[in-house]
């Protein structure tokens, strides 16, 4: 039964993946935050976070031609231990260098995961504007849980997805769907369990 079930998980998180990745938000942000991840040891952004921002520059520019409303971007990561600048500075530098005006980004340069992005980028974006809408912007494998973070801190924001090869998005997505399971646990273990109490006495039943 826990093979079955895990099956099931298996496929309706790949179905709810598929549909984020593919998902364009509303044309009425008022900012975008662009998740990071590890940059080059010269501080230039790898092609995987490059993207991420170039899918955020795209949807500004959608949006602009769309309703004529201007976005602020929000590149949030912190410095590894590894990293010459921050993430956040590194994805600065780029968009600047794309010929984004610099006062209309805001960095959040402290966060070292998913999780403290969206928190921290949150906070920054509605210390600037009130009751702001916001989307983010990352790996379309990653929007999903991305996603799901947001909403455990009950902060609502549309993803849209950067594309990456196929064969690196399914290795990618097996991960991520592993990081949701177990993020998910005690949810997937109460119902384990409650399936488990509902088929013992129809099992007795059967053998009696």
């Amino acid at each position: 039964m826990c093979i079955e079930y895990l099956e099931c998980v298996f496929i309706g998180t790949c179905i709810l993946a598929i549909k984020s990745a593919r998902h364009i938000p509303k044309f009425d942000k008022d900012a975008i935050i662009i998740l990071g991840c590890k940059i080059r040891e010269d501080g230039t952004l790898t092609n995987l976070l490059k993207s991420r921002v170039d899918r955020a520059i795209e949807f500004s520019k959608m949006q602009k031609e769309a309703t004529g409303k201007e976005i602020i971007f929000v590149p949030s990561g912190g410095k590894g231990n590894d990293e010459v600048i921050s993430e956040a500075q590194a994805m600065k530098n780029y968009l600047i260098e794309q010929g984004i005006k610099e006062e209309l980004i805001l960095i959040e340069d402290k966060s070292k995961n998913t999780y403290e992005n969206i928190k921290f980028s949150n906070m920054i974006i509605n210390n600037k504007i009130e009751n702001a809408k916001i989307a983010f912007s990352t790996t379309n494998y990653h929007v999903f849980r991305a996603g799901t973070i947001a909403t455990k801190q009950n902060i609502f924001m549309e993803g849209i997805g950067a594309k990456t090869k196929m064969y690196y998005w399914v290795n990618a997505f097996i991960r991520e769907f592993v990081a949701t399971l177990v993020s998910e646990r005690r949810s997937h273990i109460k119902t384990l369990v409650f399936f488990v109490l509902l088929l013992i006495p129809i099992a007795s039943a059967m053998f009696l």
